[in-house]
């Protein structure tokens, strides 16, 4: 039986980009060789960089470009619409993400060409805290204003907040622009903090206000994030926890492979979500890991279109 799948998060394309490997087939945890032996498929590729260097956007948007040029069987969706399209017509879908707005100085006026480049999802932060907000490995504050009128910005133009890597407050903040815009919260790789107190993961109040927007949370794969026994085990057992809160709609992957520098046991990599998904249906059923592997992601995208 084939296996479809629409990741929420990888950071493939920049550790390719710096590692000078092919997109198509490397020795990462992803490729697209590999990635294509699921169907149909998507995934959301981030766009990283470490903020105090230069940064990275326009040499792996150039590098993705190229590639999709190259490769025929993939495309670029920069909207739900334009991802149902590809997947009928047998194509893979590629998605965009900007992890870190210093990839763009956090300079708003610049959504509108990132958009026009098939970008759909930009993280305010990465791991320190900017001109738009506090993080969740640093200092822990909320919005600033320039944060504020970033977000209308993004939704403006149909580009969803991905919150994975936003402090507590960064996070709260958001929820309440979202709940008075009526607009679904991401936290596209994020676990649970009721199982592994990292400060990354999210609290239950957190993971309620998603469930309750119509949004989305993808489950990491990174073991300090899974914590338990580091392994399938563990990633079922932070499933379960979304699901327990009511996240049967919510709950979605969002993987992180080639951002995290271990695996879990168990796991060598995209492929090895197939075996995922078999331990997911046996336990909730085939349809509720079909929701989780890609309905409700794409569900929760197609409502921050409206």
């Amino acid at each position: 039986m084939a296996v479809a799948l629409l990741d929420a998060h990888c950071d493939t394309l920049t550790t390719a980009l710096g590692a000078g490997a092919s997109l198509a087939r490397n020795r990462l945890h992803l490729d697209l060789a590999r990635l294509k032996a699921f169907s149909p498929a998507g995934q959301v590729f981030a766009i990283w960089g470490d903020p105090a260097a230069p940064p990275v956007l326009e040499a792996a948007l150039s590098f993705l470009e190229a590639t999709l040029r190259q490769d025929g069987q993939m495309a670029l969706c920069p909207t739900p619409g334009a991802l149902r399209k590809a997947w009928a017509a047998g194509k893979t879908a590629v998605l965009l993400s900007v992890e870190g707005a210093e990839q763009l100085a956090c300079d708003r006026r610049r959504l509108p060409e990132l958009r026009r480049r098939g970008v759909s999802f930009v993280h305010l932060c990465w791991n320190s805290d900017n001109a738009l907000c506090g993080a969740a490995m640093d200092g822990g504050g909320g919005l600033t204003e320039a944060g504020r009128d970033f977000v209308r910005a993004c939704w403006d133009l149909g580009i969803a907040v991905d919150l994975s890597h936003a402090s507590d407050k960064t996070f709260f903040d958001v929820a309440e622009l979202s709940a008075a815009a009526g607009r679904p919260l991401f936290a596209g790789h994020s676990d649970c903090r009721a199982l592994c107190p990292h400060p990354r993961n999210l609290t239950d109040e957190m993971l309620s206000a998603v469930i309750a927007s119509g949004g989305a949370v993808g489950l990491n794969l990174c073991p300090d994030f899974l914590g338990l026994g580091r392994d399938m085990a563990a990633a079922l057992a932070h499933c379960e926890h979304v699901l327990a809160l009511g996240g049967e709609k919510s709950l979605c992957l969002g993987c992180d492979l080639d951002g995290i520098d271990e695996l879990p046991r168990g796991f060598a990599g995209v492929e090895s979500l197939a075996g995922f998904f078999a331990l997911l249906a046996e336990k909730r059923g085939e349809e509720a890991a079909k929701d989780v592997f890609y309905r409700n992601f794409l569900g929760a995208w197609e409502a921050s279109q409206k």
